[in-house]
């Protein structure tokens, strides 16, 4: 424990030492859901795109020549989307569709490194990878079932693949960022007992954020 709290403040120390920048970035996520259902011949569910938002403050810090770090903290959206076709009560299809939007809203977590190189005075092309931990929030009802089978993963951890452009003036720096989600967990995965039966759910989610920071030091 002593050896963790020193490492916490000697972080600390290290972000109000060098070079922090305070980040507010926004813009949207786009990601489909894999809705599988196993020992069952039919197609996926909800794996068109989904448009949905993205938004997170942070700070990046450690600022030196070719990298630095960062770290934000903030909300998206993940889910999916597919148009369903009515049918009236004699079961004869109807022309008539609705589109169902199961979404997943995330508390989500990063420490990224940036790698970059300055190609101009003012101009910055980066690449960023790191950890990243999410928490589900909120759900839309296309998930109770799996809530009330207590199947529905309340964590979602994974990394960060992205890359952008930065752009300085004086104190002001502005960005284009668009960052690939890669997962190791899933959103549900179930089997049903004495058939063995069952299903996952998986989601692919990108992001493309506009950022913009203000130089402390």
């Amino acid at each position: 424990m002593k050896k963790t709290g020193l490492l916490v403040i000697g972080l600390a120390i290290a972000i109000l030492t060098n070079g922090q920048t305070l980040k507010i970035q926004g813009g949207t996520s786009i990601s489909k859901l894999d809705w599988q259902l196993k020992g069952m011949s039919v197609d996926p569910f909800y794996n068109e795109t989904l448009i949905g938002y993205s938004i997170f403050v942070g700070f990046d810090y450690l600022d030196k020549q070719y990298y630095n770090l960062s770290s934000n903290i903030g909300m998206i959206r993940k889910g999916g989307k597919e148009e369903i076709v009515l049918a009236d009560q004699y079961g004869e299809l109807t022309g008539q569709t609705i589109t169902e939007k199961p979404t997943l809203d995330y508390l989500s977590i990063n420490t990224m490194i940036d790698l970059k190189y300055r190609i101009k005075e003012t101009v910055t092309p980066f690449i960023s990878f790191g950890p990243r931990f999410d928490y589900l929030v909120s759900s839309s009802k296309h998930f109770d079932i799996l809530e009330e089978m207590d199947e529905l993963k309340s964590t979602s951890i994974g990394l960060i693949l992205g890359g952008g452009l930065k752009y300085d003036i004086s104190n002001l720096q502005f960005g284009l960022r668009a960052d690939y989600y890669l997962d190791f967990t899933k959103v549900a995965d179930w089997t049903i007992e004495n058939t063995g039966n069952g299903g996952e759910v998986t989601v692919n989610t990108f992001t493309i954020n506009l950022t913009i920071g203000y130089k402390l030091k």
